[in-house]
């Protein structure tokens, strides 16, 4: 075969399409990036043998996948797994994805260790996720588990806590509309599913319950109340009245507030 012309291609001028002789006539051969055409020398009136166009097309393969994950690495930083599925999903040759993926490694444009670090402080600084959660998101993306860990570190104890308490305070309404014991367990579990340990939901849990002051604990048992007092508006008076504190009793209210909360709803209905 030999090279009979080169043309531009249209919708991208990087490219190019290459034409031989093949049998006494002119047909299309392959397309190759500008920097494969200056790399093996392609013109007009090449000689070209399988062997080295094999050679080129293994060239240009390569070169494909590094663009495809340069332009794919260009929106935001990626964990190595990230870039390699995405190539993969493009139908790369696998030879040709770890060529690009080494080639990228060593330009320092991956580095799952610094994505590690990059991903723990935009998580912690963003969302309401404790560091369990974000080590299972990182196990997740394939990051290897030492540089997890040693992303972590930069999350303290302290911060774990607080995180919680934040998350705790902006459910302050749910807190002072149900008892203690109710809630304890919901919240605890759903903290836990955000990733903070056991322990700190606990200490969180005991300091937001703490600050939910006395008066707000009744307000909770007189929500609730009204609520079952209405709900039971049908039965007679010492009837309904039993019903509304037994219920209040099963969420976690206390006979004592269970009782005062009534008198309040009672007095309410009075008025």
């Amino acid at each position: 075969m030999k090279i009979t012309r080169i043309s531009t291609q249209k919708k991208n001028t990087e490219r190019f399409n290459i034409y031989v002789e093949r049998d006494g006539k002119e047909e299309y051969a392959f397309a190759v990036d500008a920097d494969i055409l200056i790399k093996y020398n392609l013109q007009r009136d090449r000689e070209l043998d399988d062997d080295f166009v094999k050679e080129v097309l293994t060239a240009e393969e390569r070169q494909k996948a590094y663009r495809l994950a340069l332009n794919h690495l260009s929106y935001r930083m990626r964990a190595t797994s990230e870039v390699r599925k995405h190539l993969l999903e493009k139908e790369m040759p696998e030879e040709a994805v770890e060529h690009a993926i080494n080639r990228l490694t060593e330009q320092k444009y991956l580095n799952d260790e610094q994505f590690a670090a990059a991903y723990v402080a935009t998580k912690k600084a963003t969302t309401p996720h404790g560091p369990g959660r974000i080590r299972r998101d990182l196990e997740a993306l394939e990051v290897p588990k030492p540089l997890i860990e040693e992303a972590l570190r930069q999350f303290t104890s302290d911060e774990e806590l607080e995180k919680a308490l934040k998350f705790l305070r902006q459910k302050q309404k749910e807190l002072q509309r149900r008892s203690v014991r109710e809630l304890t367990q919901k919240l605890q579990q759903t903290l836990m599913q955000r990733g903070f340990t056991k322990e700190v939901s606990a200490e969180a849990l005991r300091i937001a319950f703490e600050e939910v002051d006395q008066d707000e604990g009744l307000d909770a048992a007189v929500y609730q109340a009204r609520r079952y007092y209405s709900k039971y508006r049908n039965a007679e008076a010492f009837e309904r009245e039993q019903k509304t504190k037994q219920a209040l009793v099963r969420k976690g209210f206390p006979y004592s507030l269970a009782a005062e909360a009534i008198e309040q709803v009672k007095m309410e209905e009075d008025e």
